[in-house]
């Protein structure tokens, strides 16, 4: 009985550490456009917080996409500004095409999304996402 017990606190342990050592991941739901701001101070809260072990994906989807555009000066400021912090930020095409965006009026680094925003959310929770709305 007492080697059962050993085992499994031995095998407890091992995987926690494995787990302890894996990067956090977080998925930033932005659907507001008037929490850009508020998105900024979350990544960079995330970040001085958590380190860099943590994996940050952000989905901006609805109005929220028309802040995206290179020629929104402030919006640009602020998005180069958060993918100062190693994320990566993904536009759901619906909401692109539904805005009458062009992609070559999106900011640099940013991408479109090859499903719809909230089916990607839902697929990056189900890898084990943790889903934060903004």
């Amino acid at each position: 009985m007492l080697k059962t017990i050993l085992l499994f606190l031995l095998f407890f342990f091992q995987s926690y550490s494995i787990s302890a050592d894996e990067a956090t991941k977080i998925v930033l739901h932005l659907n507001d456009m008037f929490k850009l701001s508020h998105l900024n101070n979350s990544v960079r809260n995330i970040r001085s917080e958590l380190g860099e072990n943590v994996k940050i994906k952000i989905v901006v989807n609805g109005k929220a996409v028309q802040l995206m555009l290179a020629d929104n000066k402030a919006s640009t400021e602020i998005i180069n500004n958060i993918l100062q912090y190693n994320v990566d930020v993904g536009l759901c095409h619906n909401a692109i095409r539904n805005n009458n965006i062009n992609e070559k009026q999106i900011i640099k680094g940013l991408d479109v999304l090859p499903k719809d925003g909230n089916v990607t959310i839902i697929n990056l929770q189900k890898k084990g996402y943790i889903y934060i709305k903004i």
